[in-house]
């Protein structure tokens, strides 16, 4: 199965004078999500290569095998619950990559 999540990797700061945790600062917290976003839009910029590599071998044999057509699905899939896609959204993506007609 597809993993679109990047691992967290905080780490809290320490107090100087107590050596307990300090709790993230605005600028440490705005860059976290920041990272975690681009991973997000990275990992959704995959999928999409990887589905238009699979319309170029697809229009090169003439259609999709039933394994392509599959990962296609499943890419469509996984972009609605990873990525906040509609499904409106994915059906149309799929659509435009030439799996089915509207």
């Amino acid at each position: 199965m597809f993993s679109c999540h990047a691992p967290s990797r905080t780490t809290a700061a320490t107090s100087p004078v107590s050596n307990e945790a300090l709790p993230p600062t605005t600028f440490q917290q705005e860059h976290a999500l920041a990272a975690f976003e681009q991973g997000d839009w990275l990992a959704e910029l995959d999928l999409l290569q990887l589905g238009q590599a699979l319309q170029r071998s697809a229009l090169a044999r003439g259609s999709y095998d039933g394994r392509a057509f599959d990962l296609m699905v499943c890419i469509a899939d996984v972009l609605e619950a990873d990525h906040g896609w509609s499904i409106e959204q994915s059906e149309a993506w799929l659509v435009r990559m030439g799996l089915w007609e509207e």
